[in-house]
């Protein structure tokens, strides 16, 4: 008998069930339900969830991060270009942190959509650069980025509720993305 394989979900409310009003409705639930049989969940996705709360010390097979969000909320107020680069250190360290514990785990990792409301253009700028060190990150810890802001973009009134959270349209927006990336990466 084969042991279980673990989901290992780390993250904020992208990946929550909250928001979407439906138990089982988050981005995490949903996809783990398109897993194949198997593969034991254990989700430490937490709204409200930040860089320095991610348990980076955990092991899982395969795991999923959408964190960002909530630390670019309260970063990108003033001194842009000093905080984008402590917002880069502190999303390396934690990527190298989990890969460390799990070398050989597929690795699939969320960039930050934008909200529903516009941003300013420096805002707008910001979150662009923030992408791009994500982007970054994560092709340095041999993970798989999943581009949750294109695939927002444009879509907000459906995706999203209380302006920056996901419905249970952008949280299956959201598993979708990952189902993509299993299924070209290990689901075969």
């Amino acid at each position: 008998m084969h042991e279980p394989k673990t989901y290992l979900a780390l993250g904020d409310s992208m990946s929550i069930d909250y928001y979407t009003g439906v138990e089982g409705g988050g981005a995490v639930r949903q996809f783990h339900a398109r897993l194949p049989a198997g593969w034991r969940l254990e989700d430490r996705t937490a709204n409200g969830a930040t860089l320095e709360t991610v348990p980076v010390h955990l092991r899982g097979d395969l795991i999923t991060l959408t964190i960002g969000g909530n630390n670019l909320r309260f970063m990108l107020k003033s001194k842009r270009h000093e905080e984008l680069a402590d917002f880069a250190l502190m999303h390396a360290d934690v990527l190298a942190r989990i890969r460390a514990k799990n070398p050989t785990s597929l690795l699939i990792v969320g960039n930050v959509y934008a909200p529903q409301f516009p941003l300013d253009p420096e805002l707008s700028e910001s979150l662009g650069e923030a992408n791009a060190i994500i982007a970054k990150n994560v092709a340095a810890v041999d993970g798989q980025l999943v581009d949750i802001h294109s695939c927002f973009l444009g879509h907000e009134q459906t995706y999203l509720c209380e302006l920056i959270e996901p419905t249970l349209a952008g949280a299956r927006a959201i598993a979708e993305l990952f189902w993509k990336v299993w299924d070209s990466r290990a689901g075969r």
